[in-house]
């Protein structure tokens, strides 16, 4: 997706160049899980179906792809990479974020997710002189699109939770461990050393 919208790979090839390069890009094992025994296989299926029917960009101006930056909050630095800025036909400036989840569980989840692209509207003010229009999150995999209208309280509501984090952070010394099967077996990097793996 980030090539396409630089323009170095064209809509048609889309599909194509993701077949291709699927097993370079991704060599690692997928997990099973009692609802799905090849999860690999399921990942690579939906992809590929988003991409065989996704319908481009043309009526949109893009104006950033995986633009990293950095914004000072207080003393500490904020830096993120947005996945996709544009405009649309009606002008409204778009933070575009792809997920490989399903969906959100819950309105809570949602707003929770929504912190990290209210976060990001930040740097779009400073570079475009104005708050987005529209957050949205891109569930690939289902082809799910979710549109949030900018809300300058919910902004404030994203900056006060950083800073409590922030705070939390740096007020900890101490990190009592929360085990959890599926994450500890098949993601945590520390997983073969931890004591409380097992």
């Amino acid at each position: 997706m980030e090539r396409y919208a630089n323009r170095s790979i064209d809509l048609w090839d889309l599909a194509d160049v993701y077949e291709w390069e699927f097993d370079t890009a991704v060599p690692e094992e997928f997990p099973s899980t009692p609802k799905c025994k090849d999860m690999r296989g399921l990942y690579y299926k939906q992809g590929l179906e988003y991409l065989s029917n996704f319908p481009g960009y043309d009526d949109k101006k893009i104006l950033g792809v995986e633009k990293k930056f950095d914004y000072e909050i207080d003393d500490w630095i904020f830096n993120g990479i947005i996945d996709l800025i544009m405009e649309d036909e009606e002008g409204r400036l778009i933070i575009q974020d792809y997920k490989s989840k399903s969906a959100f569980k819950s309105k809570k989840e949602q707003a929770e997710y929504a912190r990290q692209l209210y976060l990001y509207s930040l740097y779009v003010k400073r570079e475009y002189g104005k708050y987005p229009d529209l957050l949205r999150f891109v569930m690939f995999r289902k082809g799910i699109t979710v549109d949030i209208p900018f809300d300058e309280t919910k902004l404030q509501e994203a900056l006060a939770w950083a800073r409590e984090t922030v705070k939390e952070i740096r007020e900890c010394w101490v990190y009592d461990a929360s085990p959890d099967d599926f994450y500890c077996q098949h993601l945590c990097d520390h997983r073969e050393h931890c004591e409380f793996k097992n």
